[in-house]
């Protein structure tokens, strides 16, 4: 085999690269592929964008639009000096929804551009930019007229892109939805994106992580979706893998739901947790639906091959990655607690008349009151905090103090609603979580507040718009007590050692709470009043303006040895004394005492 950059080519690499070069050359003429996203997606580019300062922002605009700057000298212009004023503060609650409603049609899917087989792929590509920078400005200009505050929302190109190549390729379309806060997570401009780009595609809302919601407020949602004619399942992942995993004796195969909870009562079809099995059957179901449509209408498939092909889209850390797995009982996608893990949409072949087609999380436009609900829920990754207190108030704004107290057995014996502050310092001192000046750390405290409350061990759910007052009083239990005392269940107070060991994920919080429950010592005073947080917040303030000073020298640090040299090694330093003994300088600079003779 011949020579290839002075290096032998690796057996198989000829075949290969035939093979890539005819993809190529009959890419762009292949009937049955001509109607797919042919863009190349640049791999380096796939990092996910929700904020960005006015410097990147502005540059990011200039590259969209195919600009350059030219800097000029000795002409400075001040835009703006402060801080940016908060409009939701400005505007009355009213108008500020007012305004909301009134161009919430504004709030779209960046629509990828129309092309033929002529187009080029540079034409494609920079009719892409075109449309998505139109996209953006159109946000701006809302943002900018109206004095309205948009959630962060993606900013990179690449990943819509990933987008459109999923809803192209499907047959339906899924999207994954919190079952805590659905409309959060909704997107109904997606499912109108979906039947633009073919008139039978279907949108399925599946609602995961349903099992923290008592079957009556399942109930309550069911009733909101099937007035609006929306398809809806509920589903959890965790709870499927679990029930599949404990199963030895088959007795789930072939049951299309998994077993209530006791205490749930009779529960409505409508209203139960799908199984795995039962999942994909209406997946199938779905899509089916929707290829026959379009043959009895008769539009071609959107998708070509013999398998039936579904998206799954939605906002990062809903649980996609989570369902393809408990889908395939192995873990075919990547999974982590950090929102955003799934980069590039990928194809997974379930079985010979199914495929299902991950894409990545994607952050939606929408108006929102702050950037902390979003954290809060889980959108956007608390690695990028500063603060964790805004988030966390949120939280505070949702869960009682009964509910802090019981899961991280805190003694806080205060009525009323709880503060951030409050929580954070109570938690961290009650698990030995300290910083400088052995202040608490609350940045520890508040990242395990924010996970705990995304995995659902702090529980609060929302009721559907309208909800009856026997709906809303459910929800109230729930922020309450949990998912416990709204299915009625009472549990005996477990020891203190053992919640802590249960809430605080590790042998060594456990250990310590062992031994100060076994020696009776008691722990830190964490029962703060507003005088207390007040001085903890003063010495807060110390601590970081003496960690900020630099510290001076000791004064022993100052006592310098003569400079070593050759000509004074071994000399004696002092010719005796009493005891007998001198004085001799040490090879490295030291003095060694030795005998003198007599």
């Amino acid at each position: 085999m011949g020579k290839h950059n002075g290096k032998a080519r690796k057996s198989g690499m000829a075949v290969g690269s035939s093979l890539v070069r005819r993809a190529r050359r009959e890419g762009r003429t292949n009937g049955a592929t001509s109607h797919l996203y042919t863009t190349d997606v640049d791999d380096k580019n796939m990092q996910s964008v929700i904020e960005q300062n006015d410097l990147e922002e502005m540059m990011y605009m200039a590259t969209l639009a195919d600009k350059d700057f030219t800097a000029e000298r000795q002409n400075v212009t001040v835009i703006s000096t402060g801080s940016v004023p908060i409009h939701d503060e400005e505007r009355a609650e009213e108008g500020r929804r007012a305004a909301e409603d009134r161009h919430r049609h504004r709030l779209t899917v960046p629509r990828r551009p129309a092309w033929s087989r002529g187009t080029t792929p540079a034409q494609l590509d920079a009719a892409e930019r075109s449309s998505f920078l139109a996209w953006r400005r159109d946000l701006a200009e809302l943002e900018g007229e109206e004095a309205l505050v948009l959630t962060p929302f993606e900013k990179n190109l690449e990943i819509w892109r990933q987008l459109w190549r999923v809803l192209e390729r499907s047959d339906a379309v899924v999207q994954v939805l919190d079952a805590r806060d659905p409309l959060t997570y909704a997107c109904p401009d997606l499912d109108a994106y979906a039947r633009e780009i073919h008139a039978t595609k279907t949108t399925l809302l599946l609602l995961n992580k349903a099992d923290l919601l008592p079957p009556a407020l399942r109930l309550a949602w069911a009733d909101h979706f099937e007035a609006r004619g929306a398809r809806y399942a509920f589903w959890s992942a965790k709870a499927a893998t679990e029930a599949a995993a404990a199963d030895e004796e088959g007795e789930l195969e072939g049951c299309a739901f998994l077993p209530e909870p006791a205490g749930a009562g009779e529960v409505e079809p409508r209203a139960r947790l799908l199984t795995v099995q039962g999942l994909l059957d209406l997946l199938q179901r779905v899509a089916q639906e929707a290829v026959a449509e379009a043959a009895m209408l008769g539009i071609p498939r959107g998708s070509h091959g013999d398998r039936l092909v579904v998206g799954l889209t939605g906002y990062p850390n809903v649980g996609k990655s989570s369902t393809i797995n408990a889908l395939f009982g192995s873990k075919k996608t990547a999974v982590a607690p950090t929102p955003g893990k799934t980069k590039h949409f990928q194809t997974l072949n379930v079985d010979e008349d199914l495929m299902l087609c991950d894409c990545p999380g994607l952050v939606m436009p929408q108006f929102a009151n702050s950037k902390a609900e979003m954290v809060a829920a889980g959108v956007i990754p608390v690695d990028r905090l500063t603060d964790v207190r805004a988030p966390v108030t949120a939280i505070c704004q949702r869960v009682s103090r009964k509910q802090f107290v019981d899961v991280y057995t805190l003694p806080m014996q205060r009525k009323g609603e709880c503060k951030a502050v409050e929580v954070l310092r109570a938690l961290a001192l009650s698990r030995g979580w300290v910083v400088g000046s052995g202040l608490p750390d609350e940045t520890r405290a508040g990242r395990r507040i924010l996970k705990d409350y995304v995995d659902g061990k702090l529980l609060a759910c929302r009721a559907p718009p309208g909800a009856s007052a026997e709906i809303q009083g459910v929800v109230r239990v729930l922020a309450e007590g949990g998912l416990a005392a709204a299915l009625g269940q009472t549990k005996e107070p477990a020891p203190a050692a053992s919640a802590a060991a249960a809430t605080a994920g590790g042998a060594q919080e456990a250990t310590e709470a062992s031994r100060a429950a076994a020696s009776g010592a008691e722990g830190p005073a964490t029962d703060f009043d507003d005088a207390d947080l007040g001085l903890l917040d003063d010495l807060r303030e110390q601590a970081e303006t003496a960690a900020g000073a630099k510290p001076k020298r000791a004064a022993h640090k100052f006592h310098k040895k003569p400079a070593r040299s050759k000509g004074n090694r071994g000399v004696a330093v002092d010719p005796g004394s009493a005891d007998g003994s001198a004085l001799l300088r040490g090879k490295r600079g030291g003095l060694i005492r030795i005998a003198t003779e007599a």
